[in-house]
């Protein structure tokens, strides 16, 4: 096999789930205290990215249409999000945020970007860039 050997790439795999798993967690809490989870806050955060298709929420989300379905209802009757009619399909429709919706969006992504500054606070102004070039490297320079 080329590349790192097995042992090292063991452990970057565990390391790597434990990050990704404690920002979640941290992201969890906080998310919490503004009163929401961390799949509405996702749900909320792929709207504002356009995403406006339920069945494309649903893929996305790893959650199945009628999951998605009680979570847009819910949603709804919140005042965070709207539909309408699909223009070019009446049988379908679309999604977007209302004003509300907006607004706790860009809460939700706040949090979100607060939990990750402060991991990335423990390391140096240098330690940042390059874990930043590495994790564009890893996910194929989509965001180079």
């Amino acid at each position: 096999m080329n590349g790192p050997p097995p042992p090292l790439v063991r452990e970057l795999a565990e390391l790597g789930y434990a990050l990704m798993h404690a920002l979640f967690q941290e992201a969890k809490e906080a998310l919490g205290r503004q009163g929401l989870s961390l799949q509405r806050a996702h749900f909320l955060g792929l709207l504002a990215q356009g995403v406006d298709a339920p069945s494309r929420l649903a893929a996305l989300l790893e959650a199945s249409p009628s999951q998605v379905s009680h979570l847009v209802a819910a949603l709804e009757r919140e005042g965070l999000v709207e539909r309408q009619v699909d223009p070019l399909d009446r049988r379908r429709f679309r999604l977007s945020l209302t004003a509300k919706g907006e607004e706790i969006q860009k809460r939700a992504q706040e949090v979100w970007l607060n939990v990750v500054a402060k991991r990335l606070a423990r390391l140096s102004p240098e330690e940042v860039q390059a874990f930043r070039d590495i994790l564009v490297r890893l996910v194929g320079g989509a965001h180079g």
